[in-house]
């Protein structure tokens, strides 16, 4: 049986253990989280590095496809290029609005070309921001990562 003074050493070294150990577990916990942050930030940053890469490459391409024909496949590989590479990181939404628009591009490649004039006075004046989709699907995903704090799982294999 323990006597009082055992109680006490025991209490004691136990208090002792806990006091000790509290400042490393706060420390795991804080370098956690500050790596967690630092993680997620250089996510972001490559999330909009790409998809700022894919809105330039593909205005580009889709003005071309207005007035030009198809001259070598260079161009739209490189395109489907920086799809792929978000396909590695984008949501399924972010995914299909980039699929769609090559699509249109692809498909004003086939079409006639059109004048100058003739973007005036057609409907493809009204729409003065082509990518305006992918674009919003970008800005929700970015904004949903921030509001999480983190990359959803799915995301993330």
């Amino acid at each position: 049986m323990l006597n009082s003074a055992s109680i006490n050493i025991l209490a004691a070294l136990s208090g002792t253990a806990v006091g000790s150990l509290a400042p490393v577990i706060s420390n795991y916990v804080l370098q956690k989280s500050i790596t967690q942050r630092d993680l997620l930030n250089r996510q972001l940053g490559q999330r909009e590095t790409l998809y700022s890469d894919f809105i330039q490459e593909a205005s580009r391409l889709y003005a071309d496809a207005l007035i030009h024909d198809l001259n070598g496949l260079n161009d739209l590989v490189s395109l489907f290029a920086l799809v792929s590479r978000i396909r590695l990181l984008a949501s399924p939404h972010v995914i299909q609005s980039a699929e769609d628009f090559v699509k249109i591009i692809v498909r004003h490649y086939g079409e006639p070309n059109v004048t100058l004039e003739q973007m005036r006075s057609s409907a493809l004046a009204a729409k003065v921001d082509p990518l305006g989709i992918f674009s919003a699907a970008c800005r929700k995903e970015l904004r949903d990562i921030l509001r999480r704090g983190a990359l959803s799982s799915t995301l993330r294999s």
